[in-house]
């Protein structure tokens, strides 16, 4: 399995080195991906003006419904990619992923099972500093389980694969405006000011603190930090403590 793999990296990466725009790279992809299991497959990329980019193999009745719906702004993938910086799978059967879920976003991933995509997993592609969302979303029908178990050995290959195709588009177009897409609109929002206090919380956040750890660097109360956060999520518009955090990355309130 390990030659065939270095196999089809190869043939990949010579694919990739012969596309002549974004929908050649793209097919290139495809074909590696659904080789090895994928079948749905999106490509999602945040553009510099904070629209957002999708390529993707899901049905059009989908894609109408998931834009009509402004579920770009609660999607949870979009969510894990923003706060996740290695692969992370996900059952959406059972609405099992590693980010809270709203009522709406609960809703929505229930109904992309309806595609076709019961298990699967995000792989970020963008670096952290870029602070902007880019990545696939690989999943099938398998059950959780046999997801786990089919991607044991090929997980680093599809990594190495998607991050190729990323690479390979941004060289032929960095904002995949020459190509048939999905596009979702920036969301213009305005946040009120965080306090010196609600900044310096989401910091240690960031930095991977839990609330009691917080609250003793600070020398607060953990009901205090928690209230501090509380009002981070309400400010930012945000439904997780973790997009609380992205969305003040991305503001310019806190410095990672």
């Amino acid at each position: 399995m390990a030659l065939q793999l270095n196999n089809d990296l190869f043939d990949l990466l010579n694919a990739l080195s012969n596309a002549r725009n974004v929908p050649d790279a793209w097919l290139a992809g495809l074909v590696f991906f659904r080789k090895y299991g994928g079948n749905q497959i999106t490509y999602t990329h945040e553009r510099q003006d904070g629209s957002i980019v999708f390529l993707t193999t899901l049905p059009d009745w989908w894609m109408t419904h998931y834009l009509e719906n402004d579920y770009a702004n609660m999607d949870p993938f979009i969510d894990v990619g923003r706060t996740y910086f290695s692969p992370t799978r996900y059952d959406a059967k059972s609405a099992d992923l590693p980010v809270s879920l709203s009522t709406p976003a609960e809703k929505m991933v229930h109904e992309f099972v309806e595609t076709g995509s019961s298990a699967g997993f995000v792989i970020p592609t963008m670096a952290r500093s870029a602070l902007k969302i880019s990545g696939f979303n690989i999943s099938n029908t398998m059950e959780k389980q046999e997801f786990s178990q089919f991607y044991h050995d090929k997980e680093n290959a599809l990594v190495l694969a998607a991050h190729a195709v990323h690479q390979r588009c941004q060289e032929l177009d960095p904002q995949l405006s020459r190509t048939d897409i999905h596009l979702a609109p920036k969301k213009n929002t305005s946040y009120p000011l965080l306090s010196p206090r609600e900044r310096e919380c989401l910091l240690w956040l960031c930095k991977g603190m839990r609330n009691d750890a917080i609250a003793d660097r600070m020398g607060i109360t953990r009901v205090t930090v928690e209230m501090h956060l509380r009002n981070c999520r309400q400010k930012l518009d945000a439904r997780t403590r973790e997009q609380a955090v992205v969305t003040a990355i991305k503001q310019g309130f806190i410095t990672p």
